[in-house]
């Protein structure tokens, strides 16, 4: 049986891969990690600027390719592995530069925030649309659970457009490079974060629904506030994408007193 090919769009404007490496700030003092190297054109660029380069590629033929072009180089590494499962905690102080696959990228910007102790920064290429809920802010329609959930932990930036002519084969959709920058502590004080992310996922479960309906785990805590239902203060006829990452924390940690 023929294996499905992974749908991968492959950077080929090299002015574009050169502002993303500069973008990134990679400088010769500090290791590098590219996720997806697909056939190497940051990759070239990466090994001329960084202090070492490690590469994570599932593709064996790409992977084959990637040896053959950068083998020689003492400074490279290639790990052929599946970049959802690999274990990003065997280097330390690094950053990591990539045009993430597509199909893949969300998943894998949550597991690099499991490592984020051992990941200086982040600039990685993405679809415009992932970008958008990164950076989004509250009241905005793209504002979510992945907003909150990267705000939290990084400090995000959006820092080039790139537009469809920049890939081969061409993608339906306009990608955008963003910076995550992990803070060295959370954005906001959180007691539990297990209940605040159970929170944050109930809120958002259902956009288009109120707190009072989709936090109903909560409604013993519910309390009526000038005709109003509140839960820590907080107004339960609002909408989960209203809310702050300081509103989420309020909540949490309201929730989670009440639990002990």
């Amino acid at each position: 049986m023929k294996k499905q090919p992974l749908g991968q769009n492959f950077l080929i404007d090299e002015s574009i891969a050169r502002e993303i490496v500069r973008l990134a700030g990679v400088s010769s003092d500090r290791p590098v990690v590219e996720i997806g190297p697909g056939k190497g054109i940051l990759t070239e660029l990466l090994l001329e600027q960084a202090e070492s380069l490690t590469v994570i590629e599932i593709d064996t033929k790409l992977s084959l390719a990637l040896n053959r072009r950068f083998g020689s180089n003492k400074n490279f590494r290639l790990i052929e592995a599946d970049a959802l499962k690999y274990d990003y905690g065997t280097l330390a102080g690094y950053q990591v530069v990539s045009n993430l696959p597509y199909y893949a990228a969300t998943h894998i910007l949550k597991r690099l925030i499991h490592y984020r102790s051992h990941i200086v920064r982040k600039t990685v290429m993405l679809q415009k649309e992932v970008v958008d809920r990164l950076t989004a802010q509250p009241g905005t329609r793209d504002y979510g659970s992945l907003s909150v959930f990267m705000q939290f932990h990084c400090e995000v930036e959006r820092v080039l457009e790139v537009g469809k002519d920049a890939f081969s084969p061409k993608p339906k959709i306009d990608s955008s490079v963003v910076t995550l920058t992990p803070l060295a502590q959370p954005r906001v004080k959180v007691d539990n974060l297990k209940t605040f992310f159970n929170i944050i996922n109930a809120a958002f479960l259902h956009k288009r629904k109120m707190l009072k309906n989709n936090l109903k785990g909560w409604e013993n805590m519910f309390s009526k506030e000038n005709g109003r239902t509140e839960l820590a203060g907080i107004d339960l006829n609002r909408r989960g994408e209203t809310l702050s990452l300081e509103d989420f924390a309020t909540l949490s940690n309201h929730v989670h007193s009440h639990n002990d």
